[in-house]
């Protein structure tokens, strides 16, 4: 973002151009590295710093920058640059986000505590500041994701890095980019931070995307798995022209099964149109479908995304749900 000196008395706007790091006496780890590590709010207002130059892995010397830990317990890796570009940041921490995914909650402390010793602090505070951070009681276990986030932190980005992350975003990676530039006024300095993306204004709608789009994929996934359920159950013949199925368990919770009267709880299956002939008003449906009529009859809630049929259903007097039975079939098949 542009930034301008006012010129009040000749109503004009001076264009003040940030220093480039490279050409002052800002160094990388030496001046960037503890601004940010001990001042986190200027990058979120919700980290917690757990360690710097942080290594634990076997054959490998690579260290992150920064790992924190935000409010919903998830690490975060924090990599800085200097070079107006970049370099190849966004790879890096990729690798890094990948190496610590499986850490947990002492793996957490640990880091800390050396953390507080390489800073010749107190360690024995390590565990009590996490569980505070975290809103944790001080014998209660907590767990740490396994999916953390990224924060790229650079003067620019070259546009491989602002199309990666993009697309990583799209992906459902937590990534942003944040430019810092130096600003030198009047002999003081100054440093400018910006979340350039995601866009704070659109962080909100591109969750919301994102959350649609995995709900859609978890859908697509679980219509694929109902559809081949039926299919195995009908090339093993115990799916044929008018087998009676019948629902063994409610659909939600919400439902009372006791109050689901008899006749809405049988069907017959048509092996033509791959559907079942419900007993309650002899239309056909899929079991899915069949499991929202019924939650519509009786005003149980629906939620989000259809239901996995059959496992609601059984061959009438057999008390395995058709699921079963299809995965059944499936090992048969293969042993």
């Amino acid at each position: 973002m542009p930034f301008y000196q006012v010129d009040t008395l000749n109503k004009k706007l001076q264009l003040i151009k940030p220093k480039k790091f490279t050409n002052s006496q800002w160094l990388e780890r030496e001046h960037l590295q503890p601004l940010f590590r001990d001042n986190p709010q200027s990058i979120d207002p919700n980290l917690f710093i757990i360690s710097e130059e942080f290594t634990n892995w076997e054959n490998s010397s690579r260290r992150i920058d920064l790992l924190a830990l935000d409010e919903e317990a998830n690490l975060v890796v924090i990599e800085l640059k200097r070079v107006e570009d970049g370099g190849h940041m966004e790879l890096q921490a990729l690798r890094y986000a990948a190496m610590i995914s499986a850490m947990d909650l002492e793996d957490v402390i640990h880091a800390h505590e050396q953390f507080l010793i390489d800073l010749k602090k107190d360690p024995t505070n390590a565990r009590s500041n996490i569980n505070k951070f975290l809103g944790l009681e001080a014998e209660e276990e907590g767990l740490i994701s396994n999916t953390p986030r990224i924060i790229l932190i650079a003067p620019s980005f070259s546009q491989e890095i602002t199309t990666t992350v993009l697309w990583l975003n799209e992906a459902g990676i937590d990534i942003r980019c944040m430019e810092v530039n130096l600003y030198n006024i009047n002999n003081e300095e100054f440093l400018n931070i910006e979340q350039i993306i995601p866009l704070p204004s659109a962080e909100d709608y591109q969750i919301k995307i994102r959350e649609k789009t995995n709900q859609a994929v978890r859908e697509a996934s679980n219509k694929q798995r109902r559809e081949k359920s039926i299919k195995t159950l009908i090339d093993n013949g115990i799916l044929t022209e008018g087998t009676r199925v019948q629902l063994i368990r409610s659909p939600k919770s919400e439902l009372d099964f006791k109050d689901v009267e008899e006749k809405a709880k049988y069907a017959t299956f048509e092996k033509t149109s791959q559907k079942f002939k419900w007993d309650f008003d002899e239309q056909s449906y899929s079991l899915s479908h069949l499991c929202k009529t019924i939650c519509q009859l009786y005003n149980a809630p629906i939620g989000a995304g259809a239901f996995p049929g059959p496992d609601f259903w059984a061959v009438e007097g057999d008390d395995k749900p058709l699921s079963e039975r299809a995965k059944e079939s499936l090992l048969n098949n293969n042993i």
